[in-house]
């Protein structure tokens, strides 16, 4: 390896803090690695802050980009324990989009790792899978930036930081979607939501992760999707289930696609309370649908656009599992759907309000008075799919419907 020199750290700076211990190499806060690195590497202020890292410090590496294989070595003296934490992960930010390839010597040669071209002005976690190559005795990581490139400078700068090995994460397995105890769901979840600890912990659910989902309250129909890639299989779990915790009364769709659709409304939610709700898809085994969307507050678009809801144990389950948490409410009920001019409402009770909704989320028609019709006129509307949302003094619910 050329221009290979000594790990520099200012020791005067940190000889308050301890030395970095396995499984982390580096942080650049200790007063040291936990294993010798060479290499143009030194500690510095972190001059790019932000993103996945504000640390205080960070490594400032110096690339000959006139060599393409100088590099930074980590020597662990004997084997590399693997057996665990069989991920490397670096933290990585470049004013140029290069690579990273890594490998491990010193045992049985391994296969050269290369990452994908980094981003740019933008710190980002890297991560090369060795879990393979647990029992090949090697001592050393090696780490090339820009391999094999000879067209830069002699000085040219990158940044790195959080230098370890890591355990691979846990993934949820079906039936269960996640739980937010594993690392990772077992089918891909797109949306805005993240694993947090629960703050919110009681009555049925005292887990310690849970899931916050950020709802876009002025959009009715933003969503959380989870996409299983191939059709979803419903023989015999056949109810989506979710627990749900609210700080206002609000009311779930849960719908299946990619197949042939269907849609259910839960109950309006109880409020600062933890509770399950089941949505009933057993009509759609053999439907092929691949996905389950989920949508929050659905229809309302007279929230924020960071209305928030938590949710946990997400999953699918046999209908012989099933015990209802919350009593359901008085049902609602429209006909005919589709509809020319008037949709009727079935209900025992007074209906004291009602909003229509397009497929928009925009309010397109609604009526507050305290003595309503159960026949509502829609002659006024255009064709298309419409929702109402029916409220009476012991009921809500929002309903589909097609004006012809």
């Amino acid at each position: 390896m050329k221009n290979s020199l000594l790990f520099i750290f200012s020791l005067s700076a940190y000889l308050s803090f301890a030395q970095c211990a396995d499984p982390v190499i580096t942080d650049f806060e200790c007063s040291g690695p936990s294993h010798p690195v060479t290499g143009a590497l030194i500690t510095v202020a972190n001059p790019v802050s932000g993103g996945i890292n504000t640390s205080a410090n960070v490594g400032e590496y110096t690339d000959d980009g006139t060599a393409g294989f100088d590099a930074l070595i980590i020597d662990y003296g004997t084997p590399i324990d693997l057996s665990t934490n069989g991920l490397f992960k670096i933290k990585f930010y470049s004013s140029s989009s290069v690579q990273i390839m890594a490998k491990l010597e010193g045992g049985t040669a391994t296969p050269d790792l290369y990452s994908d071209f980094s981003a740019v002005d933008t710190w980002q976690e890297i991560v090369f899978d060795f879990s393979a190559y647990a029992a090949d005795g090697n001592t050393k990581v090696v780490l090339f930036f820009n391999p094999t490139v000879t067209t830069g400078t002699p000085t040219d700068i990158y940044y790195i930081d959080d230098l370890l090995f890591d355990a691979p994460p846990t993934m949820c397995t079906d039936p269960i979607i996640t739980d937010f105890e594993c690392d990772l769901p077992s089918h891909p979840i797109t949306g805005a939501l993240v694993s947090v600890a629960n703050s919110v912990s009681g009555g049925i659910n005292t887990s310690a992760n849970i899931g916050e989902y950020t709802d876009n309250g002025t959009a009715g129909f933003d969503a959380l999707t989870v996409d299983y890639g191939a059709a979803i299989d419903l023989s015999v779990n056949t109810q989506l289930k979710l627990k749900f915790y609210s700080p206002t009364s609000v009311q779930i769709l849960a719908k299946l696609e990619g197949g042939t659709q269907q849609e259910i409304y839960s109950d309006f939610s109880l409020v600062n309370t933890w509770q399950e709700f089941v949505f009933d898809f057993s009509a759609s085994a053999g439907n092929g649908n691949t996905k389950v969307v989920l949508f929050f507050n659905v229809a309302v678009e007279s929230g924020t656009p960071t209305d928030i809801y938590y949710i946990d144990d997400l999953r699918f389950e046999s209908a012989t599992l099933s015990t209802p948490e919350v009593p359901s409410n008085e049902k609602l009920s429209l006909y005919p759907n589709p509809a020319n001019d008037v949709i009727n409402i079935a209900s025992s009770g007074k209906i004291e309000s009602y909003q229509i909704f397009n497929t928009l989320g925009t309010e397109v028609a609604s009526n507050h008075s305290n003595a309503i019709s159960k026949a509502i006129s829609i002659n006024h509307l255009n064709s298309g799919i419409y929702f109402i949302r029916l409220h009476t003094a012991t009921s809500n619910a929002v309903i589909k419907f097609i004006k012809q």
